[in-house]
């Protein structure tokens, strides 16, 4: 015989166990691949544009998913914000394999060729997201 108490017990149970969430398997994250380039040209009213055309044209290979392009923002003047780089180039990749790609692709070989007489500096960093 079912009791008030018995009845309240087992609708209690199968309230809580609405609440747990089922296992399921999920797909393992892939590994983005964010390769960030700042360039600090010799002269910059000169070859600006020059070095801003090769980086959209790098950034059109085969492996790149995805590229922003610019330059320094208008933010506050801090100690920790470095607004010292001319222009900075950010390239996503689906995967490591594809980053590797990019830098023997041959338009990324020809661009640093064509350009690296052009920068005084550059600083290059990768990493995953």
């Amino acid at each position: 015989m079912l009791t008030r108490r018995k009845f309240m017990a087992v609708l209690s149970a199968i309230g809580l166990g609405a609440g747990i969430p089922f296992q399921t398997k999920s797909k393992p994250q892939s590994t983005m691949i964010v390769h960030q380039v700042f360039f600090w040209l010799h002269n910059p009213d000169k070859d600006m544009q020059a070095v801003w055309e090769g980086c959209k044209k790098i950034a059109g290979t085969k492996s790149v998913k995805e590229y922003k392009l610019g330059k320094p923002a208008g933010t506050a003047r801090r100690e920790v914000v470095d607004h010292s780089f001319h222009i900075s180039l950010t390239v996503y990749f689906d995967t490591l394999e594809a980053h590797d790609l990019y830098q023997t692709d041959p338009i990324h070989l020809a661009f640093v060729d064509d350009h690296k007489d052009k920068w005084s500096q550059v600083k290059v960093y990768d990493f995953e997201v």
